[in-house]
């Protein structure tokens, strides 16, 4: 394990992103200060790795909504992996790896027990069983991201045999994962939407998709029809507006709309209408519903051995974009807005330990 650095590197909000902005470099600015020492009942942790979500941008909006907000000159928000290399703390011990929301920086002190978690915590610190290289896969694929997918697509989507499965923004962290376990559930035909031809190819040729449908240059609802002509039975909503508006014109009967995100709408103001084609809910027999992946925290176990298993046996796939070093995490978190990455966005901060086998 390396020395611990006296330099703590930071990235510090420096102003709010509005409205239209695309997050950025400037509104963040990257400061040296003092590694912290650490009290009784605390551990000191090194980054190792920084996940990225859409979240992350209502953070640092002035207006709040249903997220917490990082105030100006305070750390910026986030989840990662971190490895402890200080601690005053008996069931953390000094080579441990964790995950947590840690922020962006070098070094983070937490209290594991929760008495010093702040309103930013998602959840208390958790301790990584079995950790193993690369420990991306802690990031997306047996993370947060494939999480909402299980979620979404299992849970929720009850997706079965047969099925056709209709998911948005297929090439993102969530939907590349959502396209293999429905895929997995025995859909009949699995079909992904993403912008722009270069992430529609990806798509099809890392086998996530039977279809893939450009929505920046296709007819979205005539490709639609033309490769569900008996209608939609799940779809796992990651954009909202017009595109749910557009799926909804093609649901099959007994269908299940699942909302997951609405990145195209959610920071727009004034806000848009809504879908004008909700009867089909109604026509159709359907349902629409909405989830937020950490009330199943105490299902988090399980879905990791799942995903797991399905890994060893092949099924599942690992489809990570990795940012290099701490100072890329803006413009990682920027690429979210941008269409600028595929699969899971993830932050690295510094390298896997050796010492941790491969998976």
């Amino acid at each position: 394990m390396s020395a611990i650095s006296p330099t703590n590197r930071q990235w510090i909000l420096k102003r709010f992103v509005g409205p239209d902005e695309i997050i950025g470099d400037e509104h963040y600015e990257l400061v040296e200060s003092t590694t912290p020492d650490i009290n009784d009942g605390e551990i000191l942790v090194k980054t190792l790795l920084l996940g990225t979500s859409p979240a992350q941008r209502m953070y640092v909006s002035e207006e709040r909504q249903f997220h917490l907000r990082v105030e100006l000159g305070e750390v910026m928000s986030g989840r990662g992996v971190a490895q402890v290399v200080a601690s005053k703390h008996p069931d953390f011990p000094v080579g441990d790896i964790i995950q947590a929301s840690i922020g962006w920086q070098d070094y983070a002190v937490l209290k594991p027990d929760g008495d010093g978690d702040t309103d930013q915590n998602v959840r208390t610190v958790q301790k990584v069983e079995n950790p193993v290289q690369p420990l991306t896969t802690i990031m997306g694929l047996f993370g947060q991201l494939a999480f909402s997918a299980y979620v979404g697509i299992i849970e929720k989507g009850q997706v079965q045999k047969g099925d056709v499965v209709v998911v948005s923004s297929a090439g993102g962290g969530v939907g590349s994962v959502a396209c293999q376990l429905a895929r997995i559930q025995g859909a009949s035909k699995v079909i992904g939407i993403a912008g722009g031809k270069t992430k529609c190819d990806w798509l099809i040729e890392q086998g996530l998709c039977d279809v893939a449908i450009d929505y920046k240059n296709d007819d979205l609802l005539e490709k639609l029809k033309e490769a569900a002509p008996d209608g939609i039975n799940v779809y796992l909503d990651n954009v909202g507006g017009d595109m749910l508006d557009t799926v909804m014109q093609n649901l099959a009967i007994g269908s299940r709309v699942i909302i997951c995100g609405m990145i195209s709408t959610e920071y727009m103001r004034p806000r848009p209408p809504g879908p004008t084609h909700y009867f089909n809910l109604l026509y159709q027999r359907s349902r629409m519903e909405g989830f937020f992946v950490f009330d199943y925290t105490d299902r988090w176990p399980e879905f990791e051995a799942q995903l797991r298993q399905w890994y060893k046996e092949g099924k599942l796939k690992l489809v990570d974009d990795v940012f290099e070093g701490l100072e890329s995490a803006p413009a990682a978190l920027g690429s979210l807005f941008t269409g600028g990455h595929t699969g899971g966005c993830v932050i690295r901060v510094n390298d896997d330990p050796e010492d941790i086998p491969k998976i």
